[in-house]
């Protein structure tokens, strides 16, 4: 099937202006140093078992060498840095409890949280408390339009847009040179980041969508769920789930009897891929080989390789350091409404632990461009970023890359 959806129609999805940096709120604030202490926070998963656990506690880490690095350039606005830690578990009302405690400490804002379902309940809580959050992994497509308060933005995340995600799937499953699909069934995990991923990618997808089946995570059987979902015998099945979570049900399906392809939402295909996952399709961010990255690559040496997202958790917190530090104040509002500024892809760059290099240029007057560890960061008016994302597939045990898809495919007018 040949591919003919628009790359404005991602735009229009996700309610992103086409607006250049020189319209954002915000502007360079009279600098007033060495005034306190300036608290920020994280609100991440780190007392879990298993995968959620891992990535909280990466997280934490990356969180806290940001602000190691911060602090070592002498801070923003020449005041000292805390930063307090809170265990969020999976559960909205303990991480609500994490935030109540930083509106009470002064934070001006967080990194938080891990999972979507989280972010959204912390989403309406900044937007009521003004405290900002920024969410290293939260991808669901309802934050965009969340955390907003007398048109300022509270909420915002380092991780992109799941819409994206959803039209690179798209795109491997329309495709002629990948699956070509003329129908698809859709296996989804039951919850926030899997119900609105697979209702993205159904209206991304050219052809027919036979089916939607939800799956919990963890069951002993999913023999009638993969009954259902290869029942029409479609083209092809595309998996929404989330890191860890697909145990049982994807070798299931894939050794049940089925012919068709399978396409698989970022990162569920490992780097040494089981026998079973030979053949199988992807669609994930593509991995960055940036001076930012290869900088906290040595800095978390420890843990690497770097577990999903960590990377964009220290992106998270330092463009908050930044935004106090362009703003010239260290209040919430000052640093939702900087956010942008620091990182909407103008001014002289800076990448991680160049802290020290934005506070002589700024203090010179001049703007500065934040290019992470994760991606360039640029974040557009709902706080998010666009990222280039890689169609892959496992061809004799391991993962090729078949394709790059960059951000101008999002960014860019209608195809023709």
């Amino acid at each position: 099937m040949h591919s003919n959806y628009s790359r404005r129609s991602y735009l229009a999805r996700s309610g992103v202006a086409l607006a250049g940096v020189g319209s954002l709120s915000g502007c360079l604030g009279t600098l007033r140093g060495g005034r306190g202490t300036v608290t920020f926070g994280s609100i991440l998963p780190t007392s879990m078992d298993g995968l959620l656990g891992e990535l909280g506690t990466a997280h934490t880490k990356a969180v806290e060498q940001a602000v190691a690095d911060v602090r070592e350039a002498g801070g923003p606005l020449d005041s000292d840095v805390e930063l307090r830690t809170h265990d969020s578990k999976v559960d909205g009302e303990t991480a609500v409890g994490g935030c109540e405690k930083l509106v009470s400490a002064g934070a001006v804002g967080f990194v938080g949280a891990l999972v979507s379902d989280v972010s959204l309940v912390l989403a309406d809580f900044v937007s009521e408390n003004d405290i900002v959050q920024v969410s290293p992994s939260s991808t669901t497509p309802t934050l965009a339009a969340r955390g907003y308060n007398d048109d300022v933005k509270f909420a915002g995340r380092t991780a992109p847009n799941d819409i994206q995600q959803a039209f690179v799937m798209a795109k491997a499953l329309n495709d002629d040179k990948h699956v070509g699909a003329d129908d698809v069934a859709i296996l989804y995990l039951n919850n926030a980041f899997g119900n609105s991923l697979a209702q993205e990618v159904a209206a991304a997808f050219d052809g027919k969508v036979t089916d939607q089946v939800t799956f919990e995570a963890g069951k002993d059987s999913y023999d009638d769920t993969i009954a259902q979902v290869t029942g029409d015998d479609p083209d092809a099945i595309a998996v929404v789930s989330s890191p860890g979570s697909t145990k049982g049900v994807l070798q299931r399906g894939v050794e049940s009897g089925y012919e068709g392809d399978w396409v698989l939402s970022a990162g569920l295909i490992p780097e040494a891929p089981p026998r079973y996952f030979e053949g199988l399709y992807g669609a994930t961010m593509a991995s960055q080989r940036s001076t930012g990255a290869q900088k906290l690559a040595q800095k978390l040496g420890d843990i690497a390789p770097l577990p999903p997202y960590t990377q964009h958790a220290y992106d998270a917190l330092f463009l908050q350091a930044l935004a106090v530090e362009r703003a010239g104040e260290a209040t919430p509002k000052a640093v939702a409404k900087n956010l942008r500024a620091v990182s909407g892809g103008r001014g002289h760059t800076v990448t991680v632990g160049e802290f020290g290099r934005a506070k002589q240029l700024l203090d010179a007057g001049r703007e500065i461009n934040y290019e992470g560890a994760s991606s360039s960061v640029d974040l557009n008016e709902n706080l998010e970023p666009l990222n280039p994302y890689v169609i892959q597939r496992v061809r004799g045990g391991t993962v090729r890359e078949l394709e790059l898809v960059k951000t101008s495919f999002f960014e860019e007018a209608t195809d023709e």
